[in-house]
């Protein structure tokens, strides 16, 4: 009779081995795949971040004269319009999203986007190129930066 219950519990012990051997091989699969998709969608990615930066780049240095060009072109068709010293080169920059300057400053509310923004040391002048008009204009105050206060030199008592 022991021998039958050894025999019975020897089928069961090797059932649960088989079993966890199973699992933990499929567990082992399912880490392999995981690891896998996880890995695909990181080069994903990472193709997308190093176009996105090449864009940056692009953007940030490869067209400037192209930038400077259009300034100058600007500028000639505000001079057109309205007095600037001529010794000053203006700063222009386009309007790309007129909402959030309207939200920040009233300067922008009859700007549109794509519409400029031509700054020289004494005013602010916003331009719709398409309509050939000077939209608005304001005073710009240029504050030279802060100097630093220096201290006198403390006086040491004579001993």
């Amino acid at each position: 009779m022991e021998e039958n219950a050894q025999e019975r519990q020897f089928p069961k012990s090797l059932c649960m081995r088989n079993r966890g051997r199973g699992l933990l091989i499929l567990a082992i699969v399912a880490l392999i795949i995981l690891v896998g998709v996880l890995e695909a969608k990181r080069q994903i990615v990472e193709n997308q971040l190093e176009q996105l930066t090449v864009r940056l780049e692009q953007l940030q240095t490869g067209n400037t004269k192209e930038n400077q060009e259009q300034a100058r072109r600007i500028v000639s068709k505000v001079k057109r319009l309205m007095v600037i010293n001529e010794e000053v080169e203006p700063t222009v920059a386009t309007i790309v999203d007129v909402e959030a300057l309207r939200q920040r400053n009233p300067f922008y509310s009859k700007a549109e986007n794509g519409d400029f923004l031509v700054v020289t040391p004494e005013r602010a002048i916003l331009y719709s190129e398409k309509r050939n008009i000077i939209i608005d204009v304001v005073p710009v105050q240029v504050r030279p930066a802060a100097q630093p206060q220096q201290e006198a030199p403390a006086e040491q008592p004579a001993q």
